[in-house]
């Protein structure tokens, strides 16, 4: 009994003590964390306790663009960034935080952060300090993808993959103008979801002074909260970043971690860079400082907390309106003396070019609008622009901005009352008219130099084979009006190369010669002439009234190749050595050449000619159709060749395949069937493919012997090898490919000034911009809801269908295009709901009409089984 009540009380003695031990380490923590938190708050200027403001952010929705940065976690693993510099980017690595020197308790600043910053020659070279208003995005997500442990090995990998996307921005193979348009409507339709969560609160102006007002200490709040409210939070927000364009501008997978992910991030920071300043669509957002927590004895912050910038995209009323009204200010500015033009932004050409489609008649209906005036089918930026103008808001007002801007000119002509109305400028006129002048002394060089030739000897002028007694064959359509190329052939052994059991003959093909008007050395008329190509871009052949040329009529008239008897033809010719037994391209080289004059055959005349027995072909075509027939054989095999070797021919070939099998039934919807591709009637007969393969060839060839040599080409957007793109076989239609020619020349004939990669990259950027202005307002006239007579008379088919067997399903075809496809049979067109991503092209499908409205134009499918 003794012994139990000694150990009783010893046990209580024990408890009372690591009772009394617990209070005291209690108090001592309390007493440390009040001392500690006291000196935290005397030493740090910003005054706010641990997640005080990113608590208020959390509250309505900002959460997601919140990143932390830890000055330790810095030194040892610095976070790549994207810095803004001068109008562009540079991809820099955040080091360090801090504070500014001047930063005091009354007037707080954001910490300043010690940055590497890339040169233009891809290495991190410089150290320097900058505010956060000076990145545009960083990358808070990189170490969660790519396992990289030292600075060192950071560095190299920067550098090593930021040169390999220069590379391949230099290619320039992406079509980067429906990946922007895409990502901006996107980011503009999220203005319309509802809150992430519904514990979220939706901040609007009004509230915002009164939540500053709560919290004094925080002096930048307010500033803070009104910028993110034009932002928009997390699940409604505008902003898009580099991460987000990558999977907008790629559709293939790309691994977490992969270097190729980190080329396609440097390529999506340099297209948003460069559609803030020609697009117009987005607009630079910086981070901005949210708080800071504790200030280490250095005087660096131990860890600030920021909103991490990107672009936000721009209201489209507000971006077209300010667009116009700059756009009508320029027409006042004093004009160019070389150009006789102001000088204009790519948003001024934009608003030109829709200007010019307006003058030919093309319109597109506002689906905000019910009425069907000429006023309401414009584009707000049109329509502004020709409003502070005090122009009518019509086709002739149109006409009349671009004659009082210079671009379109306007002559008397004599004894008539009417006026011409050129879609040039009359000095662009005058250097095409002196065009001519120099063509025709041209042909007479040349004829008088062709009678002092040797006989038995092939001439050369001026660097060019004389090819003139060799027959060749233009196929081209119908309604061809400037021919650019055309096909011959010549017996191997007379060129005195060797000749072996593969074949005896070479395959010839010719394009017209456009060089000299690209060239910078040459007379002041061909500068003008360039300069005219190089706004236009490209021919448009799809407006009312009629097509809008790369050149005027006269100076491609000049340049084209002429089916006149007696006339000589200055041309850049490809000749290939084909094997004849398996399609191997054995040799090929590129020759400026002279040609006769070819016999001109339509596709239809080409395919009868192929397709005929010799017996019945017409005596004065029976060289023409021999011609025809060893190219036929000799590029239809390298064709197949190149089909089974080649992914990217491959590739193409199913594109034509899907275009073919879709203008098909787009003519069984009432398309008139034409031979030269407008209005989706693309067929592919004897005579296409012909001209098809021989293209193929061509462009095949001239990027191969310049690979050969080292040397860079002007390419433009989805002309890439990857895509099967060609090069420099339409310089008639197309700047780009009168430039690639001039380059070819240069450097494979050695005649002119070869291009630098600079000047290469410059040429593609405006032929890039050119075809990306034809590619917005076609996709804007896509979205405007209109529908037009064909497609509503194959939804009244689709409709009559219904309601004679009452099946709502129906066979399709995929276009290739997003989710839209083709109701066979009916040629009626139509998105699937519910489909993420790209249907694949050519693919047969079974789709449920859902909703069907011929006379609104309406038209709902989905997918089914």
């Amino acid at each position: 009994m003794t012994l139990s009540l000694l150990l009783l009380v010893c046990l209580v003695s024990l408890s009372a003590t690591a009772f009394q031990c617990q209070i005291k380490s209690q108090i001592k923590g309390r007493l440390d964390h009040q001392f500690h938190t006291s000196t935290l708050f005397a030493s740090n200027e910003y005054g706010t306790d641990s997640g005080g403001i990113q608590q208020i952010l959390k509250k309505f929705g900002f959460a997601g663009r919140l990143v932390t940065l830890h000055h330790g976690d810095l030194s040892e693993r610095p976070l790549p960034a994207e810095l803004y510099n001068k109008g562009t980017w540079k991809l820099c690595l955040v080091k360090g935080l801090k504070l500014p020197s001047s930063s005091n308790a009354d007037d707080a600043k954001p910490p300043l952060l010690q940055v590497l910053i890339m040169d233009d020659d891809g290495l991190f070279a410089e150290n320097k300090v900058v505010d956060i208003g000076s990145i545009t995005f960083l990358w808070s997500d990189f170490y969660k993808s790519f396992q990289i442990s030292t600075t060192d090995e950071l560095v190299k990998t920067l550098e090593s993959q930021y040169k390999e996307a220069i590379k391949s921005l230099q290619s320039n193979i992406l079509t980067t103008e429906d990946a922007m348009q895409n990502l901006y409507n996107g980011r503009l339709a999220n203005r319309s979801r509802p809150p992430t969560n519904r514990h979220h609160q939706a901040l609007t102006k009004k509230q915002i002074p009164k939540i500053a007002a709560k919290y004094p200490q925080f002096n930048h709040l307010e500033e803070l909260l009104r910028n993110l409210v034009k932002v928009g939070e997390d699940r409604s927000s505008r902003m898009v970043d580099s991460a987000l364009a990558m999977d907008y501008l790629y559709t293939d997978f790309c691994r977490e971690g992969d270097d190729e992910q980190l080329i396609r991030r440097v390529i999506a920071a340099t297209v948003l860079t460069e559609d803030a300043t020609s697009g117009g669509r987005f607009k630079r957002r910086s981070c901005q400082f949210v708080e800071c927590s504790s200030i280490l004895e250095d005087g660096t912050c131990e860890s600030a907390t920021f909103v991490n910038g990107g672009w936000i995209a721009q209201d489209p009323s507000v971006r077209a309106g300010t667009e116009g009204r700059k756009f009508a200010a320029t027409t006042k500015q004093p004009k160019d003396v070389a150009n006789s033009s102001p000088v204009m932004t790519a948003a001024d050409e934009r608003i030109a070019h829709r200007m010019e489609c307006l003058a030919m008649g093309d319109v597109w209906k506002n689906d905000r609008s019910n009425n069907d005036d000429e006023e309401n089918s414009l584009e707000l930026d049109v329509r502004e622009a020709l409003s502070s103008m005090n122009l009518p808001l019509t086709a002739d007002g149109a006409t009349r901005a671009l004659i009082q801007l210079g671009r379109w000119s306007q002559n008397d002509v004599e004894n008539k009352k009417a006026k011409v109305i050129e879609p040039w400028s009359a000095e662009v006129i005058d250097a095409a008219q002196k065009l001519v002048s120099y063509r025709q002394k041209r042909q007479v060089e040349i004829a008088s130099a062709r009678k002092k030739s040797k006989e038995g000897k092939p001439y050369i002028v001026d660097g060019r084979v004389d090819l003139s007694t060799l027959p060749c064959v233009c196929v081209d359509a119908k309604r061809a009006t400037f021919r650019d190329d055309s096909i011959g052939i010549r017996l191997r052994s007379s060129t005195g190369r060797k000749v072996t059991p593969a074949s005896k003959w070479e395959v010839l093909i010719h394009i017209a010669d456009v060089s000299n008007i690209y060239f910078d050395d040459n007379e002041s008329q061909f500068k003008t002439l360039r300069q005219a190509a190089e706004r236009r871009g490209q021919s448009r052949y799809d407006l009312p009234f009629g097509p809008l040329h790369l050149l005027p009529p006269k100076a491609l008239s000049a340049l084209a190749l002429s089916t006149d008897g007696d006339s000589y033809n200055e041309c850049v010719t490809v000749w290939a050595y084909i094997d004849e037994r398996d399609g191997k391209l054995i040799e090929a080289g590129l020759e400026r050449t002279i040609i006769g004059s070819p016999t001109a055959l339509s596709f239809d005349d080409a395919t009868n000619l192929l397709e005929s027995d010799s017996q019945s072909v017409p005596e004065s075509l029976t060289n023409t159709r021999a011609i025809i027939t060893i190219a036929e054989r000799n590029l239809s095999l390298w064709s197949q060749r190149r089909q089974e070797r080649s992914e990217a021919a491959q590739k193409r070939e199913k594109r034509l395949a899907t275009k073919e099998l879709i203008s098909k039934e787009l003519r069984a919807a009432g398309n008139v069937a034409r031979d030269d591709g407008v209005g989706g009637s693309f067929q592919r007969s004897r005579g296409h493919r012909l001209v098809d393969s021989s293209l193929d060839l061509y462009a095949v060839a001239i990027a191969d012997l310049m690979k050969q040599k080292k040397k860079p080409v002007p390419r433009a957007a989805g002309s890439g090898a990857d895509r099967g793109g060609r090069l420099s076989t339409a310089p008639l239609r197309r700047y780009i490919d009168g430039m690639c020619q001039r380059q070819a020349v240069a450097v494979l004939c050695g005649h002119g000034k070869p291009l630098s990669l600079d000047e290469c990259k410059k040429a593609s950027k405006l032929a890039s911009r050119a075809s990306d202005t034809v590619a917005n307002l076609r996709s804007t006239k896509k979205r405007d809801g209109s529908t037009n007579n064909k497609q509503r008379g194959a939804l009244h088919k689709v409709a009559r269908h219904i309601s004679s067997t009452g099946a709502r399903k129906l066979k399709a075809v995929s276009s290739g295009h997003n989710n839209e496809v083709v109701i066979l049979g009916t040629g009626a067109v139509a998105r699937c709901r519910g489909v993420k991503g790209t249907l694949k092209g050519g693919e047969k499908l079974l789709i449920e009409v859902i909703t069907i409205d011929p006379e609104r134009g309406l038209l709902d499918v989905r997918l089914t089984s």
